[in-house]
Order: C-alpha cells, then sequence, then structure tokens
C-alpha cells in the first residue's frame, strides 16, 4: 500500500522523495546544455542561427523573444533534437498541429526549417507531420505559461498526446502533408527564384 505525505511516498517503512521534472526545470536544463543563455537567450540583442561548419546572426525581434520558449518547449515535449533534421521535425509537427496562428515571425522560421525537411529529411519530417496531426497545440488551445511551467512534462506529453503512437498516416495526413511539401518547396526556392528575376531585369538595361 502506498500512502502519500508531504510530497513522500512510504511503501514498507521505506520513505521515497517523489521525483517529478516540470517545463520550466527542463527548459533551463535545455539552455545550459546547448549555450542558448539565460531563457533562451532572450536578453540578447542577437541570437545565432547555427549550420554545420558556420553561423549566423539575426535580430533578436521581440515576438522571439515573448515566443521562444514556446519552439523550446517542443523539443522538451516531442524528444527531439536541435541538429536541422529535428529542427525541420518541430517544425513539420507545428504544421500538422494547426501552424502558429497569429504568431507571424514564427512562421517564417516554422516554414523555413519545414522546407529543409522536405528537400532532405523527407521520410522522418512526414512522421514528424503526422504525429501533429494526431496531437493537440497547447499554443493553439491558449494554454498559460504559468500552468504549463508548472506541469510535470510527463503529464504534459499525455494530456496533449505527445506520446500517441502513431501508423503511417492515412490518405488525408498524405495529402495534406503533400500540399504542404509542394508549398515548402516553392518556400525554399524562392529566394534564388528572385536574384534570378532580378539578374534578369538588370540584362535589360
Amino acid at each position: 500500500m502506498l500512502v502519500e505525505f508531504d510530497g513522500f511516498i512510504i511503501l514498507a517503512n521505506k520513505i521515497e522523495r517523489t521525483m517529478t521534472t516540470t517545463l520550466h526545470q527542463s527548459l533551463e536544463e535545455f539552455y545550459q546544455k546547448y549555450g542558448y543563455g539565460e531563457q533562451g537567450g532572450i536578453n540578447s540583442n542577437w541570437v545565432w542561427l547555427k549550420f554545420k561548419y558556420f553561423s549566423l546572426p539575426i535580430p533578436n525581434v521581440k515576438g522571439r523573444r515573448e515566443n521562444v520558449w514556446r519552439h523550446d518547449m517542443l523539443h522538451i515535449l516531442l524528444d527531439y533534437d536541435t541538429t536541422w533534421q529535428d529542427e525541420a521535425r518541430v517544425a513539420a509537427w507545428v504544421l500538422g498541429s494547426g501552424g502558429w496562428g497569429r504568431f507571424y515571425i514564427a512562421w517564417v522560421f516554422c516554414l523555413s526549417a519545414f522546407s529543409v525537411g522536405v528537400l532532405f529529411f523527407p521520410k522522418s519530417t512526414y512522421r514528424a507531420f503526422v504525429r501533429g496531426r494526431n496531437s493537440q497545440s497547447p499554443y493553439l488551445l491558449g494554454i498559460s505559461q504559468a500552468y504549463l511551467f508548472k506541469t510535470d512534462i510527463e503529464i504534459l506529453k499525455k494530456q496533449f498526446q505527445f506520446d500517441k503512437l502513431i501508423s503511417g498516416g492515412n490518405m488525408e495526413e498524405k495529402l495534406c502533408f503533400g500540399i504542404w511539401a509542394v508549398f515548402g518547396w516553392i518556400w525554399f526556392f524562392l529566394p534564388f527564384l528572385a536574384l534570378i528575376f532580378v539578374f534578369t531585369l538588370l540584362r535589360n538595361f
């Protein structure tokens, strides 16, 4: 028989501390592990976009500072790393679960990462998309930061079905992914197409 008293479990004359890991604790560990700085670097003017052999600085705009934790918590709840492949998987999950709503700056980063996944990691990106279709987005549900931060991550995974086992996806999911994939290809090649268009115009002068 188990008896819980003031955070302890008493079992067969043994006392064991009940261990939980809240989302807030996990985020702090995540930021420390990857060197992102306090609270994901929200107090920095610039953040570094890391590639394999080099990094590029981008402005740390207000929208990112206020909402970066929403993206980072998905790495934790989905058990995805910070490689390009896993960033693409996070983006695919977001699109599958309904997107970022009116968080416009997040759409830019999301579509960029997703386009990389579609081109270079199509299978894992597709599986993450299907996983998103079968999960619930805490962001779109309007769940408060206070609740999410104080709640154990295993409880959150179950509550929003992050741990749900998925199959290969049905026809509707494949069609939806295909539509997003086409958009992802366009998004990826759009800068190059724009450059070609500009150079073509310049040749006429």
